[in-house]
């Protein structure tokens, strides 16, 4: 006989030793203790079941119009507004900033196309033309290199240098620009001709482009001093970088309505053309500085969002990221949202093998960890299209179903699972799913007649992650043994729990 034969037998005579001196002890005992449950007839409900998260299904994201800081906040987190309600105030000093530059466009493009219907252009007038547009260049160039520096770093004191120098650069040219239309003014008195009062209007334009650029130029000195993280001072940047790029194209464009004009007609039509272009950036920078009030798009609850802008669940213990007064906020995130909780749904990630079981309408059991105790019973509003990534890195699709009755209890981000009834067998004789045991003769389950154990040999049928159906071997209201399983033989004598 081989070694290995050897050791079978005899680990076959220790387990049947085992076994015996096992059941003698539980013998001497009164019985091997089991406990047991009846096998019962009914509907058996099959169900895929799954995780997920409590969300709102109707919510308004407030976004401020440009990068600023929060100046005050008049609500707190959970308090109920009303649509049109005030939520938060904005620092305005960067949208007073593109308010004035806008307006400082506005009025050159007025004067400009003033002196074009005055008169034909004038080589005067093509001068300062070119100059306007040597001058928006330059801005815009520094604006683009100010843009580019601060998307590398934070503002580095070269780059605060920078700026003061092209501060008081622009204030030397601002004020050679307003020495320049005084000893005009002094040297042509009225009355003027025609041509006299178009270079003035044009020095006055170069003026007013000079005094935009020293604007320009200090708020991109205040941007890079009061810059408090890199995210804020880069659309800072950005905006001014756009502004000045604006500012340019409406420089070219009154330049080659200069160069092109062939007849009075032509020019009046291109000038008129840029002070509608003018008018829409000075009215767009005047919306944006009314929108320095942001509130409510909805009635609801006001919800402070974390800096990444997601939502947080309301009355959740952490508040890490949560806009205060003095935060920076931009156009990308919202710092604030407003969400209906009467209609709140809960979102489960059902794994791919199991989707396309999924229909619309099934009947589903919901039960949330922070609310012990309490089923919610709801149905499949809606399959997503298109697949999640689990956190375990499997792939898996949102199902969402709707929170009923549920009030104020169900906060967002609260967790839970839900069982999904796909399908359900009726008339089924089914017993727990730990109680159907497997050997080489097939499946099995121990009985519990007359103070023994009776081993009946059964076929199964469906199976959930509960119950069993049992097609063969046992009656509605046997009595299943459900622990103690590993004790026992047929024809061991049991005692019941």
């Amino acid at each position: 006989m081989s070694k290995g034969k050897v050791i079978a037998a005899v680990v076959a005579v220790v387990l049947v030793a085992g076994v015996g001196v096992a059941i003698a002890i539980n013998a001497r005992s009164g019985g091997v203790e089991v406990s047991v449950e009846s096998a019962t007839r009914g509907a058996l409900a099959v169900t895929v079941t799954a995780s997920g998260e409590v969300e709102a299904d109707e919510e308004g994201d407030i976004y401020p119009p440009t990068a600023t800081t929060i100046e005050s906040i008049v609500v707190t987190e959970g308090q109920t507004v009303k649509k049109g309600d005030l939520i938060a105030t904005l620092d305005t000093a960067p949208l007073e900033v593109q308010v004035a530059q806008a307006q400082a466009a506005y009025e050159g493009a007025l004067a400009q196309a003033d002196a074009v219907r005055k008169t034909a252009p004038s080589s005067a007038d093509k001068d300062a033309a070119s100059a306007a547009v040597n001058a928006a260049y330059s801005a815009y160039a520094a604006a683009l290199a100010q843009y580019e520096a601060v998307k590398e770093a934070v503002p580095s004191q070269e780059a605060i240098d920078l700026a003061q120098s092209e501060v008081d650069q622009a204030q030397l040219d601002y004020e050679a620009a307003l020495q320049a239309y005084q000893d005009f003014l002094l040297a042509n008195p009225a009355p003027r001709d025609a041509v006299d009062e178009a270079a003035l209007a044009v020095l006055g334009a170069v003026r007013d482009q000079m005094y935009a650029d020293l604007l320009s130029a200090q708020a991109t000195l205040a941007q890079l001093l009061a810059a408090q993280d890199n995210t804020a001072a880069e659309a800072a940047a950005k905006a001014a970088k756009d502004q000045a790029w604006a500012a340019y194209l409406a420089a070219l464009a009154q330049q080659s309505a200069l160069e092109k004009a062939s007849d009075t007609g032509a020019a009046r039509s291109s000038a008129d053309s840029a002070v509608d272009v003018a008018r829409l950036a000075l009215d767009l920078a005047i919306e944006n500085l009314g929108k320095a009030e942001l509130r409510a798009p909805m009635d609801g609850k006001v919800v402070f969002n974390s800096a990444a802008g997601s939502l947080s669940a309301l009355g959740g213990s952490s508040s890490e990221g949560k806009p205060t007064v003095g935060s920076s906020v931009t156009p990308a995130s919202p710092p604030f949202s407003v969400v209906v909780f009467d209609h709140v749904v809960f979102t489960a990630l059902v794994d791919e093998a199991d989707i396309a079981k999924i229909e619309e309408g099934q009947p589903v059991f919901i039960t949330l960890d922070a609310i012990v105790g309490e089923v919610f019973e709801a149905t499949v509003e809606r399959v997503e299209r298109t697949s999640s990534l689990t956190p375990t890195g499997g792939t898996a699709f949102p199902v969402l179903m709707r929170l009923k009755d549920v009030g104020e209890r169900a906060l967002l981000g609260m967790n839970g699972s839900v069982d999904i009834e796909i399908s359900s067998i009726d008339d089924a004789i089914s017993v727990p799913v730990e109680a159907v045991l497997d050997d080489s003769d097939g499946s099995y389950v121990f009985l519990v007649r007359d103070g023994r154990a009776v081993r009946v040999n059964v076929k199964t049928g469906t199976l959930t992650d509960t119950r069993a159906q049992i097609l063969t071997g046992v009656a509605a209201d046997d009595k299943v043994v459900i622990s103690g399983l590993t004790e026992l033989e047929d024809g061991v004598t049991v005692k019941v729990k």
